[in-house]
């Protein structure tokens, strides 16, 4: 009978020992995860719904605009947040728990951190940058440039809005007839002669070789010049017209270089070219 009781205290003591254990946890890791043991294969099992708030901080916060990435990372900044940017595709990302610098009041440790916690601005293109670049070398009929040119005008600075306008009702008026020639001027324009009929008398539309845009590259952001060259092609009686936008990556990279400036301005955080892995 002994012997038998004292089989049955081992065994409540290990079911209590059990018990204890099935209980959470508290990690002595810096974290502060609590954790479970669970009985099928003694496999430990993080508990991340647990206290008030988390042992840390983390996810991803995207943001549309530099005002909302600068209030937000000026928020939660420490002494190791760093920011990085990078130009294809253009965004700029903050990482709050960044790694810590070595040698400095973390002396048994080489500063390592969980860069786990992000703020992102992914820049959005204007809608006009994605117009024109949309349509950049790309060969059009001349209704098709007319209509480019009439739902885009004030996009245009040089030549005039309504020198522009004049232009693209020529090439609506000319949508019956076949061009016959095209001409280049002393000024660097382009004459092209377009007839109804074989018996009609020409009529000339005037394109300038040049144009340029005022627009902006990213949402929200100040317009910048941007240089078309206009190129043109008129083979059996048909005009196909297109634009070639001169060096649109250096107005991309000034426009983000701006934007990278007063981020660094405002946030006193020099930024990093290149991103974390």
């Amino acid at each position: 009978m002994l012997k038998d009781f004292q089989g049955e205290r081992d065994v409540a003591a290990i079911l209590a020992a059990g018990t204890t254990l099935a209980g959470a946890q508290k990690s002595p890791l810096a974290d502060g995860v609590p954790f479970v043991v669970v009985p099928e294969g003694y496999k430990v099992e993080h508990v991340f719904e647990r206290d008030e708030s988390p042992a840390r901080a983390i996810g991803l916060v995207k943001l549309r605009d530099v005002n909302s990435f600068v209030n937000y990372f000026n928020r939660q900044k420490r002494p190791e947040s760093l920011i990085y940017a990078s130009l294809d595709p253009a965004k700029i990302l903050g990482v709050i728990d960044d790694h810590r610098a070595y040698g400095t009041e973390f002396t048994n440790e080489d500063g390592a951190n969980w860069r786990q916690f992000r703020v992102e601005f992914a820049v959005p293109a204007s809608r006009e940058w994605k117009v024109w670049t949309g349509k950049d070398r790309k060969a059009l009929n001349q209704l098709e440039f007319a209509e480019l040119i009439e739902d885009n005008l004030p996009d245009i600075v040089t030549p005039d809005g309504s020198t522009m306008l004049s232009v693209a009702l020529n090439f609506e008026a000319s949508k019956e007839g076949n061009f016959v020639s095209a001409a280049r001027l002393q000024d660097g324009s382009t004459n092209f002669v377009w007839k109804e009929d074989v018996n009609a008398t020409g009529n000339k539309i005037a394109m300038p070789s040049q144009i340029t845009l005022e627009i902006p590259v990213f949402e929200n952001g100040q317009p910048s010049p941007v240089e078309a060259r206009i190129k043109y092609r008129v083979k059996d009686g048909a005009l196909t017209i297109w634009y070639e936008l001169v060096r649109p990556h250096k107005v991309l990279e000034a426009a983000f270089r701006s934007i990278w400036s007063q981020i660094e301005e405002q946030t006193q955080t020099t930024i990093l070219l290149g991103s974390p892995e």
